[in-house]
């Protein structure tokens, strides 16, 4: 399966209709104004590849609607000077009953992105020109959908927008109205990351922002990797050879080694079934993009193959899905709440078991003063009636004459009684110790079933922990990580004075 398409600006390159013929790209961009060959492409040459037309439009005039008052307008009259062009060429059709242009560009790496901004700040010129193209690009899909025509939105420079928040954020009118998003992709001196030879590349950063777009929109749109190669400037935009490409005479990526980047692409955007293709820049070639060329001899004058090698990706099965993208710091994140709430649930566990330990210990030492505590009301009934005994011994001897010591004697069994009867009350309530705990131990049964069940978990929330360790080491977090806290805000001066 193949979705290696072509980017021409020169239409009058040599080989160009034999490459058509020979690969039958999926995608096409053409830069708008050779019928004749559009006429040959719906004919014979890729009746069926999907044909982005481009109006080239310079940087300074589509910075220029972007600050003006009124963007929608530049919109739409961009698109009316697509509907007028050229006899009207938008909506001429083929001999296949297909339109010569599927869909037209709207502007060409028209903004500077968040991604180029240190720490991701955007400035208010950002702001401020990102809601004039959002608007700009409704206004155009717009004017061309009265025609039955349709818009392809974006095509940002490479590696500017590299997250979908980047689109969701500042483009909410493109994205709700366009089926078709155009991506450009590049990387340096490999598609693929390879440590190995240093590789700078913003290859599938569209399916990391087609992800986040996916789960708000579905499955609305259609993405169009608008330009795509290997790009010297995306590693060293600061260079002074400027932007060249993989035939730069001081740093000439060998084809084959070309050829692996343009195989893993293709293989990675089969993957994707919303992707259409790419457009490798530049297949069509003009003199300044010569370093780019895919036609023709390479600088040692012998013939560059890619042609046949893409031919025969037609060829090969599709690949399977890609795996989901792992979100590292989302992961971090769940791994370090993970442990955040199983730290303390198996805290809280071993807290319970000992607390619960502690009152059963608590019960069984009352238990057994409660059974002493219920003899207690015997003995008093024996002491006292032992008391009496001395009273009525007391009187015989009064009666008998005897008087001795008897009224010291009297005073301190008066004394006993008097203490004995003031803890009655005690007495009383130590013979209820016993019905209380048992009703304590009553109470307590659910408790202890609890402890028993939580008990139960901690082998496996000690596996979980361990399972948690291993996310740690393997996410690269240091051991007992937590959830970062937002800083705290000082509000003091928004509020209302009294």
């Amino acid at each position: 399966m193949n979705k290696l398409g072509f980017y021409i600006e020169n239409t009058t390159v040599p080989f160009l209709r034999d490459a058509l013929r020979q690969a039958k790209p999926p995608t096409i961009l053409i830069h708008a104004g050779d019928r004749g060959l559009l006429h040959d492409i719906r004919r014979e040459l890729s009746p069926d590849s999907f044909i982005v037309g481009r109006f080239f439009v310079e940087l300074q005039q589509q910075t220029a609607w972007l600050d003006s008052s009124d963007p929608e307008r530049h919109g739409r009259d961009f698109a009316d000077t697509i509907l007028n062009f050229d006899f009207g060429l938008a909506t001429e059709k083929g001999a296949n009953g297909r339109l010569l242009i599927d869909a037209w560009m709207s502007l060409n790496e028209a903004l500077r992105g968040p991604a180029s901004f240190p720490n991701y700040q955007v400035d208010a010129t950002f702001a401020r020109r990102a809601e004039a193209l959002d608007r700009f690009q409704a206004a155009f899909r717009e004017r061309l959908q009265s025609r039955s025509l349709e818009a392809v939105a974006f095509n940002f420079a490479a590696g500017n927008f590299t997250q979908a928040a980047h689109y969701l954020d500042w483009f909410p009118r493109t994205l709700e109205s366009y089926i078709y998003l155009g991506f450009h992709e590049y990387g340096w001196p490999t598609l693929m990351e390879d440590p190995s030879r240093g590789t700078a590349t913003s290859a599938l950063f569209y399916r990391r922002c087609m992800q986040g777009i996916r789960q708000r929109y579905g499955d609305r749109h259609r993405v169009i990797i608008t330009e795509a190669g290997l790009a010297r400037m995306y590693k060293y935009p600061n260079d002074p050879a400027g932007d060249v490409g993989w035939l730069y005479p001081k740093e000439t990526i060998p084809e084959e080694q070309y050829w692996q980047s343009l195989k893993w692409y293709n293989d990675e955007m089969c993957r994707d079934d919303y992707v259409l293709g790419c457009c490798l820049f530049e297949v069509g070639h003009t003199g300044r993009w010569e370093t780019f060329r895919h036609l023709g001899t390479n600088n040692q004058g012998q013939p560059i193959l890619l042609m046949s090698r893409i031919e025969k990706l037609r060829e090969e099965p599709k690949p399977s899905p890609p795996p989901p993208e792992v979100d590292l710091a989302a992961l971090r994140e769940s791994i370090a709440r993970m442990r955040a709430t199983l730290t303390p649930a198996v805290q809280q566990i071993a807290d319970l078991l000992a607390q619960v330990a502690q009152l059963q210990r608590t019960l069984d030492d009352l238990a057994e003063k409660a059974a002493q505590a219920a003899s207690l009301a015997q003995e008093m009934s024996h002491l006292l009636a032992r008391v009496h005994q001395l009273q009525t011994r007391l009187e015989q001897l009064e009666a008998g004459g005897d008087r001795g010591d008897l009224d010291a004697l009297r005073v301190q069994i008066a004394e006993v009684e008097a203490k004995l009867e003031s803890l009655q009350p005690a007495v009383q309530q130590a013979a209820g110790l016993v019905a209380q705990v048992a009703q304590a131990r009553t109470a307590l049964a659910p408790l202890v079933k609890g402890a028993a069940e939580a008990a139960a978990l901690q082998p496996q929330l000690q596996a979980l922990l361990a399972e948690v360790e291993r996310l740690e080491a393997k996410a690269g977090l240091p051991p007992g990580s937590v959830v970062p806290q937002p800083p705290l805000q000082d509000v003091r001066t928004t509020l209302p004075v009294h």
